[in-house]
């Protein structure tokens, strides 16, 4: 379990416009980041309005801070940090440091095509948070994912809506999108960073009285993926009691150390 080291990288929201904001979270994404950005890029531009690309650079250790700023000049900002942040520290400080609007987060393989993307933003005038999601009707699996990852992720549903009593189908697929007033409701409450953090946000938008939607998409399993599954296991599990603790009125009195604690292990996992 992981919580944000440092207070102020979620201390305040800046203001706000008409647009729509886009954060990538990129740790050593060199291979993979170019080819996601032209699939995208392309639409943004065509469509018109406002809109930026956030490329949170995650303490990488290869090129991806150059494929970066190659795209500055297409509406691409980069914010780079030297050491890792976690998936979830990384979209988090994105969100933070967002301009526009409609405000969300797109896993640097591309999870979702350009078209679907619009359509999610375009629910957002409907609702205010919605999730691109593997397992509801309508969902297209070009490519699975291996049996295992099935499985477990099966197994993770079950413990989220076990112990979150949160009806969401898929938390974890990478492409999900928010009105701004959800994020500066709910930001100051999400401190895990690690990969579990997106039931962490999904649980304080649902606490906070916001509706979330899922939608279906068209996905296929990347076997590039950056997600080591069977490591990842334990530590989203302690996460998820951690979340679930952390929330009833004896998490107030849960030490500061053990939560810093906590931060020094699986903060970048």
């Amino acid at each position: 379990m992981s919580y944000l080291p440092i207070p102020t990288l979620l201390a305040r929201v800046g203001p706000s416009g008409a647009g729509l904001s886009i954060v990538i979270p990129a740790w050593n994404e060199e291979d993979r980041l170019a080819r996601t950005l032209e699939r995208y890029l392309p639409s943004l531009e065509g469509r018109g309005t406002p809109f930026e690309v956030i490329v949170v650079v995650d303490g990488a250790g290869d090129r991806t801070l150059e494929v970066a700023r190659s795209y500055e000049a297409r509406g691409v900002r980069v914010l780079s940090f030297p050491q890792k942040l976690g998936k979830g520290g990384a979209v988090l400080a994105g969100i933070r440091d967002a301009r526009f609007d409609y405000v969300g987060y797109l896993d640097a393989d591309g999870p979702v095509s350009p078209v679907e993307m619009y359509s999610m933003v375009e629910s957002l005038g409907e609702t205010d948070c919605v999730l691109a999601s593997r397992w509801v009707r309508g969902s297209r699996i070009l490519r699975s994912e291996p049996l295992f990852n099935r499985f477990a992720g099966r197994i993770w549903n079950l413990l989220v809506r076990s112990l979150l009593f949160l009806p969401v189908r898929d938390t974890q697929c990478g492409a999900k999108f928010l009105r701004r007033s959800v994020v500066a409701t709910t930001l100051r409450a999400v401190t895990l960073t690690n990969r579990a953090f997106e039931v962490d946000l999904l649980y304080h938008i649902r606490k906070a009285g916001h509706q979330i939607r899922e939608v279906p998409v068209t996905w296929q399993h990347d076997p590039a993926t950056r997600m080591p599954v069977g490591r990842a296991i334990p530590i989203m599990f302690l996460s998820l009691v951690g979340v679930r603790i952390m929330n009833l009125p004896i998490g107030r009195r849960v030490p500061r150390r053990w939560v810093r604690w906590f931060h020094e292990q699986w903060g970048s996992t």
